[in-house]
């Protein structure tokens, strides 16, 4: 009889670990779920390209965690394409997108209830032909974006400041979108001059941030969502003429025998300053001094 209470102890003190084992097993999936890195929730693609597969097949693209965020009715890519910028709404038909360095824009496949097969035509450097519709997309994708940013991920350290960053190529994006119906090209060279630099800064800042979900936003993660803000803006400074901020990352330094002047301005206006480190980013100190306050 008291090995038979003995054995029945040790089978409910098995049963009990057991339950608590997959309470805490529960508990962790759950906080995992709800607490994820941005990183985690998208991951990158290797060459430093954003990450969207092109199903030649299907006539898909989906984005680097697998989301189809477009169709068409023909293929319309070239292998091996990157910085790719689908439309996302009624108004946004065609396709943005780079091959072996150069820009290039498909029309859209359908026109009416026609379905037409479409060619991509190379965007030619500062050409103006597609500023509308790129400023358009990237003012909605900036503006996903943020609303992403304050409802997910307002308790990051630091949110405040890469808000306040964020919100900086949301209201480029909405100038040159206004801008390019007066024709003022210089103006809209100026304001997206170094907007590259500060949204690479901006990707560093967001890649080890936790996400409590609090509020969908859209149906892409904000890794993607930064996917598809790279790609855009690229291809918004190619037809405005403006070049990408050279990249440091592999250069070396210069001997002290051979030292001279480092450039005093990245990308900004002739016979203007820059009036912050932030300005290097293209940010203007008296629009951060009014948000920050």
């Amino acid at each position: 009889m008291e090995d038979e209470r003995k054995q029945g102890f040790c089978f409910k003190g098995h049963v009990m670990s057991t339950i608590r084992f997959a309470l805490l097993a529960a508990v962790a999936t759950l906080t995992f779920a709800t607490a994820t890195t941005a990183s985690a929730q998208y991951p990158h693609f290797s060459g430093g390209f954003p990450g969207y597969h092109v199903d030649h097949h299907d006539h898909v693209i989906r984005d680097s965690h697998g989301h189809v965020i477009r169709r068409y009715h023909h293929d319309v890519l070239h292998r091996d394409s990157h910085h790719i910028s689908p439309g996302a709404s009624a108004l946004q038909h065609g396709l943005y997108h780079m091959h072996n360095g150069r820009y290039y824009y498909t029309p859209p496949s359908t026109i009416g209830r026609r379905v037409v097969v479409s060619r991509p035509a190379i965007v030619t450097f500062g050409g103006f032909s597609h500023v509308d519709d790129l400023a358009a997309r990237l003012e909605d994708q900036c503006n996903e974006f943020l609303l992403d940013l304050y409802y997910n991920y307002s308790h990051n350290p630091g949110f405040r400041e890469t808000y306040g960053e964020a919100y900086q190529l949301y209201e480029v994006a909405r100038y040159i979108h206004a801008a390019e119906h007066h024709q003022d090209r210089e103006a809209m060279r100026a304001k997206l001059g170094g907007m590259d630099a500060l949204f690479h800064h901006l990707q560093d800042d967001v890649r080890g941030w936790s996400r409590h979900h609090h509020r969908q936003v859209g149906a892409l993660g904000i890794l993607s969502k930064m996917e598809l803000i790279e790609s855009t803006l690229h291809h918004l400074m190619n037809d405005v003429g403006v070049h990408a901020t050279p990249e440091i990352e592999g250069e070396l330094a210069p001997v002290p025998a051979d030292l001279t002047v480092a450039p005093r301005r990245l990308h900004c206006p002739d016979n203007q300053e820059p009036a912050t480190n932030l300005s290097r980013f293209g940010v203007s100190l008296l629009a951060w001094n009014n948000w920050m306050t």
